[in-house]
């Protein structure tokens, strides 16, 4: 069983932060940067500074945990991703304006990524999983691995390919993966009630 959690918790970050980050503004910054500055600089940038806020996210998530009884984070959980499945439908995201400065690209790339995921939806994601499952490794790894494919893509093939996809379909998409793990957790959390 507890097997079967690790890897619920690895897969529910991998899935939600996959889904979530296409498309996003720090995707977007990655593709924009990378396609006037070394792709490698420009990854290598943005992944560190998704790590910082991984880290971040999982040990806030570890905390609340340790303060809120395990049924309780369940109903948090299930509703706050439900919030952010109607959050990400009905939210309009222009692109954010990439301005270069007169700092090196990795400074410069990872302050812009740290930036704006800040306070994003996945790491409000991560913080919920981690607290959930109370797993913070899996959840880093599994979040940080879809991390690693998202800005990969957008630093090496970027706009050739992301562009083609129509921004409602990235919408609706990652409106159903809020919703689909949302309903997982309410039913997971159902036991602590019953």
């Amino acid at each position: 069983m507890y097997n079967n959690e690790i890897l619920a918790a690895f897969f529910a970050s991998f899935f939600t932060v996959l889904i979530a980050e296409l498309g996003d503004k720090t995707q977007f910054i990655t593709m924009t940067l990378s396609s006037r500055n070394s792709p490698y600089r420009v990854f290598g940038a943005a992944i560190a500074a998704l790590s910082v806020i991984t880290a971040m996210a999982v040990l806030l998530g570890s905390f609340f945990s340790d303060l809120i009884p395990p049924g309780y984070i369940a109903l948090i959980s299930g509703f706050f991703f439900i919030l952010m499945g109607f959050y990400t439908l009905l939210k309009k995201e222009r692109p954010p304006q990439v301005k270069l400065s007169g700092y090196s690209i990795f400074t410069q790339t990872f302050s812009m990524v740290f930036v704006g995921e800040f306070g994003d939806k996945t790491q409000l994601a991560a913080i919920a999983l981690t607290a959930f499952y109370q797993e913070p490794f899996m959840v880093f790894l599994g979040g940080m691995a879809a991390q690693i494919i998202n800005h990969g893509f957008a630093a090496f093939i970027g706009g050739k390919y992301l562009k083609r996809i129509p921004d409602i379909y990235l919408k609706l998409i990652t409106t159903a993966v809020f919703f689909l793990f949302g309903m997982i957790i309410l039913w997971g959390g159902k036991t602590y009630f019953l």
